[in-house]
């Protein structure tokens, strides 16, 4: 028992070790070539030294989440493959001690790390990008002036009783296109406007309704008026700055406040699902860091002798496919084809499925 807790301790540290160099390595080139990148953005904007740190202060904490996975990788392969050459890794089976239990402090490693990468993405990074998006909108003026004027699925509560949904706005012209107008009494809906646009007035600072039609409802949800008209103006809270502040960004919202807005989409009788497999994939992706070791351990110990070379290839080759089978997983998703829960554990299932098969095949 002594033994076998100084082989972990042994693993351990030098997984850690390939996993820091990893991390300070990716780090190194995704900075490098992010200022590569933007430099002629921030010479053009005149952002002052401060503000160019500032910015990467903020988007610091995006990279480090997205080095995690492959650094994981490399770190899991190299352990392994560094042990094999070196003939380790087969006087600790001569020992008696199998693969699966050499696999067992990294995997529980990795399992740490993907409960840590959610906890991390919700706490850390989503405000930091928050701030980074805000820097680039407001100071890095050359960037802000070739961004999209397009805005896509606006949701706005103008009031306790009136929500306003918008499917395609321009802030160039402030124009939307294909507009609902939800009114609320007790929480049930009694009035509906479905608009094919909407208008911004700059000198009534009022909206303008093209080819709309009103709906009434009665407290059992029973329309019992409705009537088409072609042009009227309205007067709401919503400006359209404030379009942008609300425009939907799923990645870009914390758990629970994409819960809360699946939770108003369904109040408002309007289709969740895409928000839904994006909430349901903040939890399923995290565990790529699980996956990866999984994958990486027995690809690595396949060969003791060209573990590095092979498993690296290997591993690499499988984590673009399983980062393929995630996004194909979502399009399913997006598209009905499956649950919003089995669409964003597609990957994993698979994976899990195949690294444990290969955990099984070289487990002399």
């Amino acid at each position: 028992m002594i033994g076998l807790k100084i082989i972990d301790r042994y693993i351990i540290r030098k997984f850690i070790f390939l996993l820091c160099l990893s991390m300070v390595t990716f780090l190194i080139v995704f900075h490098v070539v992010d200022v590569i990148e933007k430099i002629d953005k921030f010479l053009k904007s005149e952002m002052t030294l401060n503000e160019v740190l500032r910015y990467y202060y903020y988007q610091f904490p995006y990279y480090v989440n997205i080095a995690i996975p492959m650094s994981l990788l490399l770190a899991a392969v190299f352990t392994i493959g560094i042990l094999g050459r070196s003939n380790e890794l087969g006087a600790i089976k001569a020992s008696g001690i199998s693969l699966y239990r050499i696999s067992l402090p990294l995997l529980l490693i990795g399992l740490f790390m993907s409960l840590g990468s959610f906890f991390l993405e919700d706490v850390l990074v989503i405000p930091a990008s928050r701030i980074r998006l805000d820097i680039e909108q407001n100071q890095m003026r050359y960037r802000r002036s070739h961004r999209s004027t397009i805005y896509n699925n606006i949701m706005f509560q103008d009031s306790p009783t009136c929500n306003i949904i918008i499917n395609k706005f321009d802030t160039r012209t402030n124009v939307g296109n294909t507009v609902t107008i939800q009114y609320f009494q007790n929480n049930v809906l009694v009035r509906r406007i479905d608009a094919r646009r909407i208008i911004w007035q700059t000198d009534q600072r009022r909206w303008r309704l093209q080819d709309f039609k009103v709906r009434q409802f009665d407290s059992d949800g029973n329309e019992i008026l409705s009537s088409a008209l072609t042009d009227s103006v309205l007067n709401f809270n919503l400006r359209p700055d404030d379009v942008v502040q609300t425009s939907l960004n799923p990645e870009g919202m914390r758990y629970q406040e994409l819960t809360r807005f699946i939770q108003r989409l369904q109040e408002s009788g309007n289709d969740p699902r895409k928000w839904q497999v994006n909430r349901y994939f903040k939890i399923a992706f995290p565990f790529t860091n699980f996956v990866v070791i999984l994958i990486g351990i027995p690809l690595a110990a396949v060969r003791e002798r060209n573990g590095l070379s092979f498993g690296a290839g290997m591993s690499l080759l499988a984590i673009f496919t399983y980062y393929g089978i995630i996004k194909f997983g979502q399009v399913l998703g997006y598209k009905g084809l499956l649950c919003p829960q089995l669409s964003v554990w597609l990957g994993n299932i698979v994976f899990l499925i195949g690294g444990i098969w290969l955990l099984y095949k070289i487990r002399q």
